[in-house]
């Protein structure tokens, strides 16, 4: 059972070309994005075993000129709360359907896949955090939500960020995993601590991995991690004063224990949660506490009900 605490709730420098060209290739090789002819059939499998897709349903908003791809599911209840899924680097809204499927029945729910990754549109530019979070609240607000955000590693801090820039944009938040403390915000580091997590994450999370990595491409992948890495997270928080729940696995080399209770005594609404026995990526391994902690948050009466249109 995991235990929610209430809270007060290194360099950034990515060296010199040749010496990030080489620890590129070292990532790719770490986190096994080798293309495939049959990643998208492998990864259809691999998800499918883990959850319903006929529960879902497949949906495309234009915003901003990009064709936004999103999966969603309602609840029963007209005015039950509604969350968004957001996914992290160089990955898609699939992988975070297992934590969507926990929490049908009791929310409305909707997965979008960030533009340039996905299903949905590719721009020329790789976008910044900031923009890939103005492209969040802009899908939101033409969807005329107010959500709850529910974000696994990168996306904590683009959630972060979209708060921070668009304070209406949200009810509340919940970062599972968030990346990346200050002492380790270099290639080096998150290089080391990928490495140390590859063994927690399944075949099957590998293989949607894998095909989400090729259908955005290596390229926006490594820019987005570099824009990451330039990206303090930090001196947003005092800004969100939306209630926010920071999630970690006890195993999680990326997002230590520290860090994220960093997090959540800075947020002046922060709350900690700790799942016992999994690492990084909850939304998948673990979505069932993951589902229950959240719910925990969520009901604690501090949060209005939102309707979905």
């Amino acid at each position: 059972m995991a235990r929610i605490v209430a809270g007060h709730a290194g360099s950034s420098g990515c060296g010199a070309a040749s010496s990030s060209a080489r620890a590129c290739a070292k990532l790719v090789k770490a986190r096994g994005w080798l293309a495939s002819r049959d990643t998208a059939a492998a990864a259809h499998a691999a998800l499918a075993r883990h959850v319903d897709l006929t529960r879902f349903e497949d949906a495309r908003t234009d915003v901003g000129g990009m064709s936004i791809y999103f999966k969603s599911a309602r609840a029963p209840e007209r005015d039950a709360l509604t969350i968004v899924l957001v996914h992290g680097l160089g990955l898609s809204c699939r992988y975070m359907l297992p934590t969507a499927q926990a929490l049908l029945g009791d929310y409305h729910l909707l997965a979008p896949d960030l533009p340039g990754f996905g299903d949905s549109t590719k721009p020329d530019r790789v976008l910044t955090i900031d923009e890939l979070a103005d492209s969040l609240a802009a899908w939101i607000v033409k969807l005329k939500l107010q959500p709850v955000l529910l974000g696994n590693s990168l996306a904590c801090q683009i959630i972060a960020a979209a708060m921070d820039r668009h304070p209406a944009i949200a009810a509340a938040a919940i970062l599972q995993g968030p990346t990346t403390p200050p002492k380790e915000r270099s290639i080096f580091w998150q290089l080391i601590r990928w490495r140390q997590n590859l063994g927690y994450d399944p075949s099957d999370m590998k293989a949607i991995s894998r095909d989400d990595y090729v259908k955005c491409g290596r390229r926006r992948v490594w820019m987005t991690f570099l824009h990451g890495l330039r990206d303090a997270m930090e001196k947003r928080l005092s800004r969100i004063g939306q209630p926010v729940l920071v999630v970690r696995g006890e195993l999680d080399p990326i997002c230590r224990r520290e860090w994220a209770r960093t997090i959540a005594e800075r947020l002046p609404r922060g709350s900690f949660a700790e799942i016992p026995g999994v690492a990084h990526t909850l939304v998948f391994t673990a979505p069932a506490p993951l589902a229950e902690v959240s719910r925990k948050f969520l009901d604690g009466g501090a949060l209005p009900s939102k309707l979905i249109p």
